[in-house]
């Protein structure tokens, strides 16, 4: 499954449901840091040449799904996704994308050289930010189940 830098943008969730439905905090930092990373590796790519645009597209989004994968797995409890929880993850993704073309737009005003790998610097660290920072409403999402 190939991933533009819109969908590569949702990071992993460092909460997890024990079988009781209560919250348990994972230790999820590597995985975070990973899918940073990938993050950074896909959007950086604009500005390398051919072939290794490309390279850095499937490095990038090998980094990002392999962290959500293996993260998934090793979940004390796998559990159905919600609809509101996946809308709550697309705002989330679409915020970071807008988040990036601001920046690299600004960087191409600002006559910066590489203007989309320090965007794509800049959205990494703004994701991983925004984990931390958005975390108590990611609970409560999670602690709905769904309902409304």
């Amino acid at each position: 499954m190939d991933v533009d830098p819109g969908e590569a943008l949702a990071l992993p969730v460092v909460l997890a449901v024990d079988s009781q439905g209560a919250l348990s905090p994972q230790v999820s930092r590597p995985y975070l840091i990973v899918s940073a990373l990938g993050l950074f590796a896909v959007c950086s790519s604009f500005d390398l040449p051919n072939p290794w645009n490309t390279v850095a597209v499937l490095v990038g989004n090998a980094l990002a799904l392999g962290g959500l994968f293996v993260h998934q797995r090793r979940a004390a409890v796998r559990r159905k996704l919600a609809a509101p929880e996946a809308l709550f993850y697309g705002v989330v993704g679409m915020v970071l994308l807008a988040f990036f073309w601001t920046a690299a737009i600004t960087a191409y005003f600002l006559g910066l050289p590489a203007r989309h790998t320090l965007a794509a610097a800049a959205t990494a660290l703004v994701a991983v930010a925004t984990s931390y920072a958005l975390r108590p409403f990611a609970e409560n999402v999670i602690r709905r189940k769904g309902r409304g």
